[in-house]
């Protein structure tokens, strides 16, 4: 019977060493198995060498605490936070597009921009104006009731450059007991005086003109020393025409005086003539004027 107690005793110590064995070997489940070995401990109470085993059991356990470190992962919420602590700079670039809110009333000038285009619009009506103001009155190829008055114009310029002696007014001189004086070099002769008055009356025109105010002198022209002209206002004329053929027309002017005057308006028929190309006044310059 004591031989079948130790053996019995043995086995049980021997059961007990696998257990811790077993215990050993898998740490990460001995946390379910501590729960359980004090049910099987109690048996084994009477032996007391056996005791120690599930020490080391417990020491084999340690490494589990050693886990706990691990927790430090709870650390990266930390620097999550401090990156979401970083983005919070980030917010102020929201004011930084402020500025480029402001930006859009600097673009609001450019709406008066647009009225421009109209003004440039404007002088492109009075092109027909300019356009007709730009034609030469010594080379009108089309004569109508508007363009005669330019004609007219001219004409009269040339007839006062003319009968006033030109510029500079020439020497003066006796001659028969009146007082002559030479006309301007640029006139001073006949050729040139008939081709300055040609290029807007007829040369028939120009030469009646020529010879009934102008006298030869030793091979200048001279004139009487005095001065001509009317009050007239042929600027301010208004032409009619009263005949036409395909190289003659007719015009009735009516001219004003100045206003302070007080006189009635002058009637005057200016006859034109096409020689070439271009209108010409066939009338006398001392008729009209």
């Amino acid at each position: 019977m004591k031989i079948n107690t130790k053996l019995s005793a043995l086995c049980i110590a021997a059961t007990l060493m696998s257990v811790a064995q077993a215990a050993a070997a898998a740490p990460a489940v001995t946390a379910p198995a501590e729960a359980t070995q004090p049910s099987v401990a109690s048996p084994a109470a009477s032996v007391p060498a056996q005791v120690p085993a599930p020490a080391a059991s417990a020491s084999a356990t340690m490494p589990a605490p050693a886990q706990a470190p691990s927790l430090p992962a709870a650390s990266t919420p930390a620097a999550a936070a401090g990156s979401a602590k970083a983005a919070t700079p980030v917010a102020p670039s929201a004011p930084a597009q402020r500025p480029s809110t402001s930006v859009a009333p600097a673009a609001a000038p450019s709406v008066p921009s647009t009225v421009k285009p109209s003004k440039p619009q404007q002088p492109s009506t009075s092109a027909p104006a300019a356009a007709a103001t730009s034609v030469k009155p010594t080379q009108l190829d089309k004569l109508n009731h508007e363009s005669a008055v330019p004609l007219v114009l001219e004409a009269q310029s040339r007839y006062q450059y003319a009968i006033s002696g030109g510029s500079p007014v020439g020497e003066s001189f006796q001659l028969n007991g009146k007082s002559y004086r030479y006309l301007s070099e640029d006139i001073g002769t006949k050729t040139k005086l008939i081709s300055y008055l040609t290029q807007v009356y007829t040369k028939q025109a120009s030469e009646q003109f020529v010879g009934k105010f102008f006298v030869e002198v030793n091979g200048r022209l001279a004139q009487l020393n005095a001065d001509g002209g009317n009050l007239l206002e042929f600027s301010r004329a208004t032409a009619k025409m009263v005949n036409m053929t395909p190289v003659k027309r007719s015009y009735l002017l009516t001219v004003p005086y100045p206003a302070e005057t007080k006189q009635a308006n002058e009637k005057i028929t200016v006859n034109f003539e096409k020689v070439g190309s271009y209108w010409k006044i066939s009338s006398a310059p001392h008729v009209i004027f």
